[in-house]
């Protein structure tokens, strides 16, 4: 499986398990606290991460929801993304994990305008506190390294 179809994959599961994020507390992606020091290093692996992106955009492995676990262990499986995260002091479970948090928060935050205030003040509200931190994080963060 190709890495942009895991990143694809992984938005489509966020976006279907964002409203249910309050609901259900349990999942270990919620309660994932991204750093200053964790985007960083994100930040540098983001190019040699970007080199792994296979050209075949026809292949798919029919899996519509992958959870940061399956995310992992399919990074696992792939011997040169496991040389590139490891390179960059990253393992392969931090790595999904990390992508799911900013991808969670990424959204809220570039929805966030759209939304009138109390809209997006109960949407934040229903977060875990690791979740509003990420929101809080990215919000202050440049992202463009991460395009």
């Amino acid at each position: 499986m190709k890495l942009n179809r895991l990143f694809a994959a992984a938005f489509v599961a966020i976006l279907l398990g964002a409203s249910h994020a309050g609901a259900n507390a349990a999942e270990p992606e919620e309660h994932f606290q991204l750093t200053p020091a964790l985007l960083a290093k994100l930040k540098a692996a983001a190019p040699d991460i970007k080199k792994l992106e296979k050209k075949d955009e026809d292949a798919k492995d029919g899996k519509d929801k992958l959870s940061a676990e399956d995310f992992a262990r399919v990074l696992d499986k792939e011997p040169r993304a496991k040389a590139v995260l490891a390179k960059h002091g990253l393992g392969t479970r931090e790595f999904a994990l990390s992508t799911y948090a900013m991808l969670h928060a990424g959204m809220f935050v570039g929805l966030e305008p759209s939304m009138n205030k109390k809209q997006a003040a109960d949407m934040l509200a229903s977060f875990t506190k690791e979740q509003r931190a990420n929101v809080a994080l990215l919000r202050k963060t440049d992202m463009s390294a991460f395009k």
